[in-house]
């Protein structure tokens, strides 16, 4: 590896920050336009096409929490052993997240593919032929769904290498494979055979799989700032349950957030279809809110990880705080324009009055607590590059479980539905500033996760 490659402990901490959080924020950009597309041509095929791939599609995420603290835990440590200058633990820790998320992916493949259809008949899904399809849909991801992880894994491994463009490159040319195989496998153009909604499922299946052999390449070329040419393919155990240690909290912060907008749904649903229809559409909008701010703050976790592995705190420091700044600004910034203009927005994925009514209410509601979102988001993933993935998940389930979902069954019991808006917004505000608050303390500073030398690893549990 070339030592001075994606070295993120020298340098401007701005440029830095925005090298990467550009190409991620773009991929999180096309990988919401890439859903769009494929909705468009699952949707040509009726309703049930769409109900099957739109319930699978929840349920699949709900799995993918496990990837996320697979990839979590290994790009913690690859980039606080490399901003040790330790290039040959770093490649080391890869190779094990690597085979974790290969064997992790094929035990829940093995396990998940007999409760498909249970898992879509526990979501009170009833018709046939929607089960029917969500049931073969599902059947062919699980089968492949060591795609999934080992796509997420090794971006997050080229991220904590200060290298975010590659992944980026390579997500383009998937999601063009994507969108090329979508139309050819769904309807049966050409020559290829007409599979209807499995051809959907497979087409993820093959742009997704060729990212993943192009990234698997690159890193046993040399040509990654991870090289794994030397390093040796074998099982480490003690290091996959380091890995494991530090991402399981991650997976269950992303758990308890889906958890709970279900929580709400379950609290809309009563008050009709329109509500539910502008819920669905703020959200929406606040996820194209939150692309930038997941890209600031997916910048911020390596820039901190290799900071604090070079024992370079004040650097670390100052690279949470100048990350806090920017997604903040950004985020918040769009919230005005939310805020002054939100029939507008809403008027761009419905023409109805009442949605548009009820939706302006609460995206005026949501838009005050974007800033507190970045908080969240920029400031979580500082303590996660630090090493701290447990207090972000307490407080996201305190935040969203305990403040949020309580406020919103207590307050729509009592001002109906915009106790429900209120309620929501108050627990963005809460997680917001309690992970302030959490971060402020200064503990995160402390935490000891590399080996030197032949030491064990020393945790401080915070």
């Amino acid at each position: 590896m070339n030592k001075t490659r994606g070295d993120l402990t020298q340098g401007s901490l701005l440029r830095h920050l925005l090298q990467l959080a550009v190409p991620i924020t773009f991929g999180y950009i096309l990988q919401d336009a890439f859903n769009v597309v494929d909705m468009i041509f699952v949707g040509r095929l009726g309703p049930a096409a769409i109900a099957a791939v739109g319930i699978s599609g929840n349920l699949l995420r709900l799995i993918a929490v496990f990837s996320l603290g697979i990839s979590t835990g290994a790009g913690i440590m690859v980039a606080q052993y490399l901003g040790a200058r330790n290039h040959a633990q770093a490649g080391h820790v890869a190779m094990q997240a690597i085979l974790l998320a290969f064997f992790f992916a094929i035990g829940i493949g093995i396990v998940g593919y007999p409760l498909a259809e249970v898992g879509l008949r526990a979501v009170r899904t009833t018709d046939p032929e929607v089960i029917r399809l969500g049931t073969t849909y599902m059947h062919i991801i699980l089968v492949g769904i060591s795609t999934m992880f080992l796509s997420m894994t090794l971006g997050s491994i080229f991220r904590a290498g200060g290298d975010a463009v590659t992944p980026m490159i390579v997500l383009i040319l998937s999601t063009l494979i994507n969108i090329t195989l979508d139309p050819l496998l769904i309807f049966g153009l050409w020559k290829f055979p007409k599979l209807g909604v499995a051809g959907s499922a497979y087409a993820t299946l093959i742009g997704r799989g060729v990212g993943v052999l192009i990234l698997l390449f690159l890193c046993f070329s040399g040509r990654a700032p991870i090289s794994l040419r030397h390093v040796r393919l074998r099982a480490d155990l003690v290091e996959m349950l380091d890995i494991l240690r530090l991402g399981i909290y991650s997976s269950m912060q992303g758990f308890w957030r889906h958890l709970s907008r279900l929580g709400f749904l379950w609290v809309i649903g009563p008050y009709g279809k329109y509500a539910v229809a502008a819920y669905t559409i703020c959200m929406r909008l606040r996820i194209l809110v939150m692309n930038p701010g997941f890209g600031i703050a997916n910048a911020v976790a390596p820039v901190v990880g290799q900071n604090l592995g070079a024992n370079q705190i004040e650097r670390a420091e100052k690279s949470a705080r100048m990350g806090n700044i920017l997604g903040t600004t950004v985020m918040a910034g769009i919230g005005v324009l939310f805020l002054v203009f939100p029939q507008m927005f809403i008027q761009i994925f419905s023409n109805d009055s009442e949605v548009i009514k009820i939706g302006s209410v609460y995206l005026q509601y949501l838009s005050l607590t974007f800033g507190f979102i970045a908080f969240s988001l920029v400031l979580g993933k500082a303590l996660n590059g630090a090493g701290d993935t447990f207090s972000p998940m307490i407080i996201t389930l305190a935040a969203q479980m305990g403040v949020g979902l309580g406020l919103v069954m207590l307050l729509s019991h009592f001002i109906g539905l915009k106790g429900v808006w209120l309620g929501i917004a108050l627990s963005n505000t809460v997680q917001g500033a309690a992970m302030w608050l959490w971060y402020r303390t200064g503990r995160w500073k402390t935490i000891k996760i590399i080996k030197n030398g032949s030491e064990n690893p020393t945790r401080k549990a915070v």
